[in-house]
């Protein structure tokens, strides 16, 4: 088997996550790991669905840039599928399409953890959850161009009124009283 990212020059040897207990494959290059499919639900069935969480505060940092181009599945060469995790970690995930095998860049895995994401490793590759991670992004493209419409001065006063409004009792006749009023101006 040789990395992904490295090519054919760099063979992939085993190295287990999890205390040895999660069977996987490292580069020894670029530090990233293979997890096959069938390994990890091995794992999970032995570990259960929340592992304990790592007590971290910063997210250890990841020690490739994520890699342009194309990348061929270790084991049956098809292309991996990248996939964006979402939930405040900025980076994707490859995955194969064929053998639904996993690889992640150097550090990956660690910053999966430290948020308990590492354990739900598949879900971050199903429709639902890349759904969540498009509209998380829509979310925060929208309020960053009303912050730069606004300038920050306007869009913090923007974002306490919000705030406000949301939480009020009468919410729903302080909206109607703003849009009449602004009918009228």
């Amino acid at each position: 088997m040789h990395c992904p990212v490295c090519k054919e020059g760099t063979s992939l040897e085993p190295a287990p996550l999890e205390e040895g207990k999660l069977a996987a494959w490292r580069c020894s290059t670029c530090n990233g790991h293979w997890i096959r499919n069938a390994d990890f639900w091995r794992w999970r069935a032995q570990v259960g669905h929340n592992t304990p969480e790592t007590p971290v505060t910063e997210p250890p940092a990841r020690t490739a840039p994520e890699a342009a181009g194309l990348r061929l599945c270790p084991d049956c060469h098809h292309v991996l599928g990248r996939y964006k995790v979402g939930h405040g970690i900025g980076f994707t995930v490859d995955r194969c399409r064929n053998c639904d095998g996993a690889w992640l860049d150097g550090g990956e895995w660690e910053a999966l953890r430290v948020r308990n994401l590492h354990d739900d490793l598949p879900r971050i590759f199903d429709d639902e959850w890349q759904r969540a991670v498009k509209r998380e992004v829509q979310e925060q493209t929208s309020e960053e161009n009303f912050r730069r419409r606004l300038g920050d001065a306007d869009y913090q006063r923007a974002q306490e009124l919000r705030t406000w409004l949301d939480a009020h009792p009468k919410r729903s006749e302080l909206f109607a009283y703003l849009q009449l009023k602004h009918r009228r101006d």
